[in-house]
């Protein structure tokens, strides 16, 4: 009989087996949610960095466009226009992806698919097109000052005179990605991060 008692009392009952594999359920249901959290964070934090390094390098490839902008030098070339949101323009090749060597009609618009800028050279046959999409920007707000004038126009005359400086604010949804660019489009000019330009 003693043996019988102590086989008994050294095993686990049905019942306390039970609960430690709900315990043990607990515990890993509790670390998986901490992991899958962590995770939803680091991809949604992968994707605003994404987004905010695709709007700085277009913020840089229109700084450097825009800084070197050209009035129609003949009768029918393309002019600065802004119309609705669709910004286009003739500028100077400046750099990549922009070859130098050219001309390029500019035109940045925003669409179903983000903000897309398309450039093709002036006078160069075949036309290879330079196209970057910034899926992150949502929208955008661009407005031009006329030389001379103290208030920023939405919609651009129709004429050869371009204005003497573009202010850009790129958007996801409601906020604001990066810091407000504002270029003067003369020669030499320098960018303004915040602030007016006088």
């Amino acid at each position: 009989m003693r043996t019988s008692r102590l086989a008994r009392a050294s095993g686990f009952t049905l019942l306390e087996v039970m609960v430690a594999i709900v315990l043990t359920g607990l515990v890993v249901l509790l670390a998986y949610g901490a992991a899958q959290v962590s995770y939803d964070a680091h991809a949604r934090l992968r994707a605003d960095v994404d987004a905010l390094q695709e709007a700085q390098a277009l913020r840089e490839l229109l700084q450097d466009a825009l800084r070197s902008a050209r009035a129609p030098q003949r009768p029918g070339d393309p002019r600065f226009t802004l119309h609705a949101g669709r910004l286009s323009f003739v500028t100077a090749g400046g750099g990549p992806p922009l070859d130098p060597d050219y001309d390029w009609l500019v035109t940045i618009e925003p669409g179903a698919d983000g903000l897309r800028l398309s450039a093709t050279p002036v006078g160069r046959a075949p036309a290879a097109q330079v196209t970057i999409r910034a899926p992150g920007v949502t929208r955008w707000d661009v407005r031009a000052r006329l030389a001379g004038a103290s208030g920023w126009l939405e919609e651009w005359p129709t004429t050869t005179v371009l204005p003497s400086a573009v202010a850009i604010t790129m958007w996801h949804d409601s906020t604001p990605v990066g810091l407000p660019l504002q270029v003067r489009v003369v020669a030499g000019s320098a960018l303004v991060q915040e602030g007016s330009i006088r």
